[in-house]
């Protein structure tokens, strides 16, 4: 029975795929159970010495070498190549097609793509909300905005957009007016995995701490009952 039981087990763990397996991709899987999820950590190295690591360059137009049978979550963490408006549009709206072209070959129930809240215009007197219409000031925000776009071509009602404001951790110097500590960003990633909305289309969520300078609404995420840690 004891064998049995280790099999329907060992079946039924969830494959979760993070693209971009950086410091919050580390702290999410630090949290998330290992008895109920299998992890599979895509990037250009291998930093953290993961088990289930698979080598790939965003930027590239080769396909890594690993076939599933189901992707029950991908989570995708795009990084601009550099700081300048091409190293914005590799590192998202290139970087997002490429993936693509891989991931479209599998089964997938769910994909997490991180945005930003740079997306909205800097100079709005309001607390920026989720339908609002968005008109960045700048390249990156506006590439950032067509690389949303893109991903919702792409999984339409399989696509939780997260819009992830100023990350920090205990060793940040300097903290954003809208800012989220990174063992925030993790335990939000966590939730959406671990919740199953029934959504009946793609959904974009803020993701920004309370602060009464701030200019980020977070109110949707927190009427699904996510609650911030306090870090400051």
């Amino acid at each position: 029975a004891s064998l049995d039981f280790f099999w329907v087990n060992k079946i039924m763990k969830k494959n979760i795929l993070i693209i971009g397996y950086g410091d919050l991709g580390k702290r999410l899987t630090d949290i998330l159970d290992r008895n109920l999820y299998n992890f599979f950590h895509v990037s250009r190295n291998n930093k953290y010495n993961s088990d289930d690591f698979i080598e790939w360059d965003w930027s590239s137009k080769k396909e890594f070498e690993k076939n599933f049978k189901q992707i029950d979550v991908v989570i995708f963490f795009p990084k601009p190549s550099s700081n300048d408006e091409s190293g914005y549009e590799a590192g998202f709206k290139n970087s997002a097609q490429n993936l693509n072209k891989i991931i479209v070959k599998f089964p997938i129930e769910k994909f997490i793509t991180i945005s930003s809240t740079r997306v909205y215009d800097k100079e709005s007197e309001l607390p920026c909300k989720e339908i609002d219409p968005i008109h960045p000031t700048d390249y990156r925000g506006r590439l950032i905005k067509e690389y949303e776009e893109k991903q919702i071509d792409f999984y339409s009602d399989k696509l939780i957009i997260l819009r992830f404001s100023g990350l920090y951790d205990s060793h940040s110097k300097k903290i954003s007016k809208n800012h989220l500590h990174r063992n925030n960003a993790a335990e939000i990633i966590k939730f959406f995995i671990e919740k199953d909305f029934d959504f009946k289309s793609y959904e974009i969520f803020n993701c920004s701490e309370d602060n009464p300078n701030g200019k980020i609404s977070n109110k949707k995420i927190k009427d699904l009952e996510f609650n911030f840690r306090e870090y400051n």
